[in-house]
């Protein structure tokens, strides 16, 4: 195992923990009575007793949970602890209570931000003519490959033309498609002409979306999107680090516009799965496409891992950060077991002032979890048997 998928693992692990942590601080800080503090579910693999709360870890690392007393409308609750229930606590604590698990989602993005901003730095939006890296697409070696460029080279001219700007590189690759090109690559003090034939790729807000050698068929492009010529080079952007103001104002930014797409992925996700999207996936063949059903942990630690591989560790944190407020959102989807579901109840006795019987939720909590854990099997038979073409 790669170490680029052994830190993204550890970093969903200590994602999960930070969640569980929101729910327990608030749950002493209130008086709540937490008598468990689990990371994964299914069998125990180790725990230990400390005062009123078991902590421990369990076999399945898929997520993790705090048993907060009362919680559960079955549970037999001895008199000497009603007091510190769920139920009996005021509707402002238990809603800060939920919140805590979910709003930890965005102090941890926004402080690996602001790590990153000032160690690693982002993108000033100039790029070099050096290559940074040389794509992969759909597990075959792309035009760059065939040629022999390779990460550290510079592309010196285009058409016979002499150039150092990429606008102009990427302009000439784009209008070639599936026709010969030529270049001039410089690498060290030594020049040398590389004549290939491109391939084709489809692009949507800028990223890659579909990719097909040379020789071989691609699909129409759709709406907003545009199929245009592909050698498989990434250029070298220009980075600049940024000053303990600076980056708290930069990761600020970046942690909304995050939190922005995150809501339309989740849009995106369920759209596929009511739309057809996602049995189209399952019941097709070979590798796919990155918009051809959704990603899960597997393929995504498989793209941490190449991320790593290739030094792209500003990848890598940008993977981990979509990752961490996309699960934050999630939860607070206004759907019972999720944190959000407890919300929407609160709100519901709030605008009502009827307590909700919880035993009649079961149901629906029930349908809630069936269907995400069909949603995650059907995914990780995506991840494992037709992995995403990412064309890197």
């Amino acid at each position: 195992m790669s170490p680029g998928v052994l830190l993204f693992i550890a970093a969903i692990l200590i994602v999960v923990m930070i969640h569980e942590s929101g729910h327990f601080l608030v749950a002493k800080a209130f008086g709540f009575k937490a008598t468990q503090f689990f990371v994964g579910f299914g069998p125990t693999i180790w725990s230990t007793q400390r005062g009123e709360t078991e902590y421990g870890i369990k076999a399945l690392p898929l997520g993790g949970f705090v048993k907060i007393l009362g919680m559960n409308p079955y549970e037999d609750i001895a008199p000497e602890d009603r007091t510190r229930s769920y139920q009996a606590k005021p509707r402002w604590q238990r809603a800060l209570l939920l919140l805590a698990g979910s709003g930890s989602h965005w102090i941890v993005a926004f402080v690996i931000l602001v790590f990153a901003a000032m160690a690693i730095g982002f993108p000033t939006g100039a790029i070099s003519n050096e290559i940074a890296a040389v794509q992969r697409g759909q597990g075959l070696a792309t035009p760059a490959l065939a040629a022999g460029i390779r990460p550290g080279d510079r592309i010196v001219g285009v058409g016979g033309h002499a150039t150092d700007s990429w606008p102009d590189i990427r302009d000439y690759i784009r209008t070639r498609a599936g026709r010969e090109a030529s270049f001039t690559v410089e690498r060290g003090d030594v020049r040398r002409a590389v004549t290939v034939t491109l391939g084709q790729a489809i692009f949507r807000d800028g990223r890659p979306v579909a990719y097909a050698a040379p020789g071989e068929d691609l699909r129409r492009a759709r709406a907003g999107e545009q199929k245009v010529g592909f050698l498989g080079v990434e250029p070298e952007p220009e980075y600049q680090t940024e000053s303990l103001p600076g980056a708290l104002a930069d990761s600020a930014a970046r942690t909304w516009e995050i939190s922005v797409m995150s809501v339309r992925g989740i849009g995106d996700v369920f759209g596929m799965v009511f739309g057809g999207e996602l049995l189209d996936a399952l019941t097709g063949q070979g590798r796919r496409q990155v918009d051809e059903g959704p990603l899960g942990l597997v393929g995504a630690s498989r793209i941490a891992g190449e991320s790593v591989a290739r030094g792209q560790y500003l990848a890598f944190v940008g993977l981990i950060v979509s990752f961490t407020i996309f699960v934050g959102i999630m939860n607070l989807l206004p759907l019972p077991p999720l944190d959000g579901g407890h919300l929407a109840v609160l709100a519901w006795e709030g605008i009502t002032g009827k307590a909700v019987d919880l035993r009649r939720l079961i149901p629906v909590a029930a349908a809630v979890i069936s269907f995400f854990v069909l949603l995650f099997l059907a995914v990780l038979y995506l991840d494992l048997a037709r992995p995403i073409r990412v064309p890197f």
